[in-house]
C-alpha cells in the first residue's frame, strides 16, 4: 500500500498550489471553529485553480448537517471530514465521501470504529478541548497489529523527522499533516512541506523494497584504519549520517526481541556510543537500566573496571547495578569484545549476575563473540553481522527473521 499525504489547514491559493507541487495527493480545508478557519468561499475559490485529481477535504467539528452539505456543496470540496462526535448515521447521511476521525488516548475499539460506513478512518492524538492539529503525537503501537475495514490515516504530531518511522511501522493509506509543515497559525512553509513529503517518499520506497533499516545502516559503510583495524563508519553508532528515529527504534525493537524479557530483569550498557541504544531499549521494554560511564563520579556504589577495545583503552565505572541483580547487557557493536568484557566484570564486582548480552552489530573479522566467551563464559547474540575485511563494509548474516535470510547473506558474502 502506498502512504499517500494530506496538507491540511490550508488558508491561500499559493499554500495549496505549493502543496500540490510538492506531492500532495489531498488538501484539507478547516470549515470549523479554528485559527485555520476558511469560509466556503475561500475554499471554493481555491478549489477552481487546482489542477484535477487532487482530493479536496472540507473539515467540519460537530456542525448541523445541513451546514456541512451546504458548506461542502458550496466550496466544491470532494469529500468531508468530521472531526467531532458524529454518529455513524450522521456520516451516512452526509452525501458525500466522508473520512471520519478518531481520538487516541488509549486502547483502540475496532468495533466502534468498524460501524461506522465511511471511506476511511483518520486517527489523530486525543487533547480534550481540540479536535485536531495539536501537533501532538500519540502512541502509534495502539494501532499496531490492528486491523480495520477501510482505509487508515494517520495524523498528530508528524513533520519531516518523524513521518518516517510512522509509515515504516505501521504504512497507513495516508499521512495527515498541518502544523508540521506550517510557518504560523494560518500560512504553510513550502520548504518543510517539500521535506515532509521528500521524507514519506523515502519511506515508501524502503516499504517497497523490503528495506530492512538495520542492515541498511550496516551494509557498504564506509571504513577507516586505526592502528591496523577497520573502525566502521555507520548512522547507529557513529551518527554519520545522522541517526534517525526509525533506525534506533528499529534496532531497540530487535534488541527486545532478542532479549528474554522478564520484569525482575535490570539492564546494563556504556555511555559512549550504546548510551542512546539502552535508553531506546529501557523505554521499549519498561525495564531500568544502569549505565558504565568513562570517567569516575565517585558516587557510593560506583564500580570501576579496566578495559581495553579496538581503538582504546580506559576505565569503565558503573552505576545503578545492586548486589543480586539480574542483568541483561545491550552494546551497539562488538569488535574485539573487550569493551563487554569490562561490563561483565564490571556487573559481576557489583555482586549481580549477567543472564544475557546482545549487540546489535559484530565486526565477524575479530571474533569478539569468542574472546568474551573465552573470557567470562558467557555467549552474546548479535542481530547484524558484518564483515570489514575489504574497503567498504558488507552485512555477511542476521541473528534474526528467517533462518533463510540469514543465510542468503552469508552465501552472497
Amino acid at each position: 500500500m502506498r502512504s499517500g499525504v494530506k496538507i491540511c489547514g490550508i488558508t491561500t491559493a499559493e499554500d495549496a498550489l505549493a502543496a500540490v507541487a510538492a506531492g500532495a495527493d489531498a488538501l484539507g480545508f478547516v470549515m470549523s471553529a479554528s485559527p485555520r478557519r476558511v469560509s466556503a468561499e475561500e475554499v471554493r475559490a481555491i478549489v477552481d485553480r487546482l489542477p484535477p485529481f487532487v482530493a479536496t477535504v472540507g473539515v467540519f467539528v460537530d456542525e448541523p448537517l445541513a451546514r456541512v452539505q451546504e458548506a461542502s456543496a458550496a466550496a466544491g470540496v470532494s469529500m468531508v471530514q468530521l472531526q467531532g462526535d458524529e454518529s455513524p448515521d450522521y456520516c451516512r447521511a452526509v452525501g458525500r465521501p466522508v473520512i471520519k476521525g478518531f481520538k487516541i488516548g488509549g486502547p483502540v475499539d475496532v468495533r466502534k470504529v468498524a460501524d461506522y460506513p465511511v471511506a476511511a478512518c483518520l486517527f489523530d492524538t486525543l487533547v480534550e478541548g481540540e479536535a485536531g492539529g495539536t501537533g501532538r503525537r500519540f502512541d502509534w503501537g495502539q494501532l499496531h497489529g490492528l486491523v480495520f475495514p477501510r482505509p487508515i490515516i494517520v495524523a498528530g504530531g508528524l513533520t519531516a523527522d518523524t513521518v518516517g518511522e510512522l509509515i515504516h511501522r505501521l504504512n497507513p493509506a495516508m499521512v495527515d499533516v498541518s502544523s508540521g509543515v506550517a510557518a504560523d497559525a494560518r500560512r504553510k512553509d513550502p520548504a518543510r512541506i517539500r521535506a515532509f513529503i521528500d521524507a514519506v517518499r523515502r519511506a515508501r520506497r524502503d516499504v517497497a523494497a523490503g528495506i530492512d533499516p538495520l542492515v541498511d545502516a550496516f551494509d557498504d559503510r564506509p571504513l577507516i584504519e586505526i592502528d591496523g583495524r577497520q573502525f566502521l563508519v555507520n548512522p547507529l553508532t557513529e551518527q554519520v549520517p545522522a541517526t534517525t528515529a526509525t533506525l534506533l527504534r528499529s534496532a531497540a525493537e530487535r534488541c527486545c526481541d532478542a532479549l528474554d524479557l522478564d520484569p525482575g530483569l535490570k539492564l546494563v550498557g556504556e555511555e559512549d556510543k550504546g548510551g542512546a541504544l539502552l535508553a531506546a531499549v529501557s523505554l521499549l521494554s519498561g525495564l531500568p537500566y544502569g549505565i558504565a560511564r568513562w570517567y569516575p563520579s565517585g558516587l557510593a556504589g560506583q564500580v570501576s573496571v579496566d578495559f581495553s577495545c579496538e581503538y582504546t583503552s580506559g576505565g569503565l565505572y558503573l552505576n545503578g547495578v545492586d548486589a543480586g541483580d539480574r542483568v541483561a547487557i545491550v552494546d551497539d557493536l562488538i569488535s574485539t569484545g573487550g569493551t563487554l568484557i569490562g561490563l561483565i566484570e564490571a556487573v559481576r564486582r557489583a555482586g549481580a549476575v549477567v543472564e544475557q548480552v546482545v549487540c546489535v552489530a559484530e565486526k565477524v573479522d575479530y571474533d569478539g563473540v569468542g574472546r568474551v566467551r573465552a573470557a567470562t563464559g558467557l555467549d552474546v547474540r548479535t542481530l547484524v553481522r558484518i564483515a570489514v575485511d575489504g574497503p567498504r563494509s558488507r552485512v555477511v548474516g542476521l541473528g534474526y527473521g528467517p533462518a533463510s535470510q540469514a543465510e542468503e547473506l552469508k552465501v552472497h558474502a
